[in-house]
């Protein structure tokens, strides 16, 4: 049984990437241009703080708990022993996760999606602690 502490970071999709770079910019844009400097510089951090929150989502698997960080907000803790499935989810629903590439793991009392980089390697890990948890992942072609 695997028990060492290993965090694994979201991935960040390139298509919500561009869509926040793109109306934060453009808002900005328009702000300094019409001289409101101070509505530029707010909207500007706004757009910094939106960058640091999906570049400081994490999960991290510490003994026999995952625990999903979401920077200084927000943290879960699953006992892995209560997660029964994981599968594939492009669920757009608002989740600890920066990509719609994403994992859906069912526990016992709820589900949560989320976005590991190293997909393969977050579900090998967990898998090694809880070798009763049912996978449903793609196969790459």
């Amino acid at each position: 049984m695997v028990t060492e502490s290993k965090r694994y970071r979201s991935k960040v999709g390139p298509v919500l990437l561009i869509f926040i770079l793109l109306i934060y910019g453009a808002a900005t844009y328009f702000l300094l241009m019409d001289w409101n400097w101070t509505g530029g510089v707010i909207h500007f951090s706004v757009m910094i703080l939106t960058l640091y929150l999906l570049f400081s989502i994490s999960y991290e698997v510490k003994g026999r708990e995952l625990l999903i960080n979401y920077a200084a907000f927000y943290q879960k803790k699953l006992d892995i022993s209560t997660i029964t499935h994981i599968g594939e989810s492009r669920n757009p629903m608002g989740s600890p996760a920066a990509s719609l590439d994403r994992l859906g793991i069912s526990y016992k009392g709820g589900f949560v999606l989320v976005s590991p980089k190293d997909k393969k390697g977050f579900v090998d890990h967990l898998t090694s602690i809880n070798p009763r948890i049912t996978i449903q992942l793609k196969e790459k072609e």
